[in-house]
């Protein structure tokens, strides 16, 4: 475990990282056209109300990190933390691990167009990635001192209707994302990159689901499967859909897979929250660690 001391020099990286983004993103707000070559491309109402949500977020990623990696942080309730966390989750994750892929397709195709200078991309997705790996390692270091049952304990099997329908969408996500890719249709959520570790993360998610069904098995793995899994499906569906009303349109099995991918994220979220509150062990401690504490 990293030491206390380093800790809050996480959060700062962390915070370093996402500053990029958060500049660009409260610059365009404001009604500045950096970056921008297509005049007036960020004018419109919902171009706005786009930007400043995602300066919102930012903002909120920035006290994530402080609160992360200082001692306060283990004071706060616990529910203010998870929530942002697993969205957070959703949606950094897959550009965290799919980067290689992500820069490959960039590099091949230009990451100038729609409107933006070449440059702008290439910061953004460095700024996701940066604070992508800052947060979630400061998050697992977090959930160890937080939560040692989840890495601890030993789960009682059985994983609930939830769960089990949750697994099933998520495989029909999984085999309906490969099926379209396929078949030449463009990425639902961004880039190829991005969809490809939907589909892995997804599939990974009903691997964590089957491992819960086993008594006695360690909770820290398929927990950590689902919390990933059952984040980025659901914050992919709900991206997606933000981008279908903003003018990134989806046709009728786009919409069925971002419904799918909600429920079923949501659905598998409930599985493991209902798992670890019937685990004998895990319950107490998770129930407990629910309200503020002392370090």
């Amino acid at each position: 475990m990293a030491s206390p001391r380093l800790r809050p020099v996480l959060g700062y990286v962390a915070v370093l990282g996402i500053l990029p983004y958060l500049s660009l993103k409260l610059a365009w707000t404001a009604g500045s056209e950096v970056g921008v070559t297509t005049p007036g491309l960020l004018h419109s109402a919902e171009m706005r109300a786009a930007n400043g949500f995602t300066a919102v977020l930012d903002l909120v990623a920035v006290v994530l990190a402080l609160a992360l990696t200082h001692r306060w942080g283990l004071r706060l309730p616990a529910w203010p933390m998870l929530v942002p966390l697993w969205v957070g989750t959703g949606l950094l994750l897959p550009i965290a691990l799919g980067a290689p892929a992500i820069a490959a397709q960039f590099a091949g195709s230009g990451a100038g167009g729609m409107g933006l200078a070449a440059w702008v991309t290439p910061l953004v997705y460095t700024s996701f990635v940066w604070q992508g790996v800052a947060l979630l390692t400061a998050f697992v270091l977090y959930a160890r001192a937080r939560w040692t049952v989840v890495f601890a304990g030993t789960g009682t099997g059985g994983v609930g209707v939830a769960g089990g329908a949750g697994a099933v969408l998520a495989v029909l996500v999984a085999v309906g994302t490969v099926a379209r890719l396929a078949d030449g249709e463009a990425p639902r959520v961004g880039t190829l990159g991005i969809e490809a570790v939907e589909v892995v993360l997804a599939l990974g998610a009903v691997a964590g689901i089957v491992a819960l069904r086993r008594p006695g098995r360690r909770l820290r793995g398929p927990v950590l499967l689902l919390w990933a899994g059952s984040a980025v499906l659901a914050a992919q569906a709900f991206w997606a859909g933000v981008s279908a009303v903003l003018g990134v349109p989806l046709d009728r099995v786009g919409w069925l897979l971002v419904a799918a991918g909600g429920c079923g994220g949501l659905l598998l979220a409930v599985a493991l929250l209902a798992h670890l509150g019937a685990t004998t062990r895990a319950g107490r401690a998770v129930r407990g660690s629910l309200a503020p504490h002392a370090p």
